[in-house]
């Protein structure tokens, strides 16, 4: 059902009391100081980082806001690398819907997205896209989601990302007010 283009790598770390899960109709919600985390059938617990050693949330509401660990683009073990542009732009389109669905166990969507956080490997040999190039192809795929104003974006240029055949990761931030 995932991809290995939109595998969650830890970004960001979480912890939830003991014994606060609940069931709901979304599925299971585990929540602690103002903070939940929702599993449901499309994101079952068992398909994200929350039992992994690394103990992550793959989206963690906090009030009006919810943060998404880090999901990676990259070539699956089945590319011959360097991948194309094209490629890249499939495996960029992957992970905003593999980001979509997240937030939808948060209910958010990528409208409400304020922050974005980029993470590009420089001089890697999973493609020939160069950091301007990738962050256009993301660019232009954020663009398909996002209303105005724009959210704040910062892209970084790293020599590696935990998945070795990761060439960007993104994690965001996106506003979701809670009703009532």
């Amino acid at each position: 059902m995932y991809k290995s283009v939109a595998t969650v790598v830890a970004v960001m770390l979480t912890t939830a009391a003991a014994g606060q899960e609940a069931q709901s109709a979304a599925g299971e919600v585990i929540e602690s100081g103002g903070r939940s985390v929702t599993f449901t059938e499309d994101v079952p617990k068992e398909r994200t980082g929350y039992d992994s050693p690394w103990q992550y949330s793959h989206a963690i509401r906090a009030g009006d806001f919810v943060y998404i660990s880090g999901i990676v683009i990259g070539a699956s073990r089945d590319d011959n690398l360097p991948i194309s542009k094209e490629r890249f732009r499939e495996y960029t389109e992957s992970a905003f819907e593999g980001i979509e669905r997240y937030l939808s166990t948060a209910d958010a969507s990528l409208e409400g997205m304020v922050k974005i956080n980029t993470f590009h490997v420089l001089d890697g040999n999973s493609t020939t896209l160069d950091i301007a190039e990738q962050a256009l192809v993301i660019a232009e795929t954020k663009a398909k989601y996002a209303v105005e104003p724009h959210p704040a974006w910062t892209a970084v240029g790293t020599s590696g990302l935990f998945s070795p055949r990761g060439i960007v990761e993104i994690e965001m931030v996106v506003y979701a007010p809670l009703e009532g």
